[in-house]
C-alpha cells in the first residue's frame, strides 16, 4: 500500500474544514454577540461563559487546521474573558473583528485553506 500524497492529504483536510467550518462560524457568531453585549452593558455570565468556550475551541479547531493567526486571536479573546467578568469592550470588538476578517480568509478560491504564521 502507498503512502497518501500531499495533494490527496491537503484535499482530504480541506474536504473536513468544509464540513467544520459552519461550526467555526457558529462559534464565532457566539463572540460576536457577546461583543455586542459588552458593548451595550447588557452582557451576562452565561453568555460570557458561552463565548469563553466558544473562544477556546475555536482556537483549538483553527489550529488543528493550519489556520495559525486565526487560532492565535481566538487564544487572545479566550485570554481576554479568562482575566475577568468583565473584560475591556474596546479590546474585544477589535479582536473579534480581525477573527472574522481572518476567517474570511480560510474560504479560498484555490480550494486550499490559506496558512497563517505569527
Amino acid at each position: 500500500m502507498s503512502a497518501p500524497k500531499n495533494d490527496d492529504i491537503r484535499s482530504a483536510l480541506e474536504r473536513v474544514w468544509q464540513n467544520s467550518r459552519p461550526e467555526a462560524i457558529s462559534r464565532f457568531a457566539t463572540l460576536k454577540r457577546f461583543a455586542e453585549k459588552l458593548r451595550s452593558g447588557t452582557c451576562d455570565d452565561v453568555s460570557r461563559d458561552g463565548a469563553l468556550l466558544a473562544a477556546h475551541r475555536l482556537s483549538g479547531s483553527l489550529g488543528m487546521f493550519g489556520f495559525n493567526e486565526a487560532s492565535s486571536c481566538a487564544a487572545k479573546i479566550e485570554a481576554l474573558l479568562s482575566d475577568g467578568p468583565t473584560p475591556d469592550g474596546e479590546v474585544m470588538v477589535s479582536l473579534v473583528e480581525r477573527l472574522r476578517m481572518l476567517l474570511e480568509e480560510t474560504q479560498t478560491s484555490s480550494g486550499e485553506p490559506e496558512r497563517h504564521d505569527s
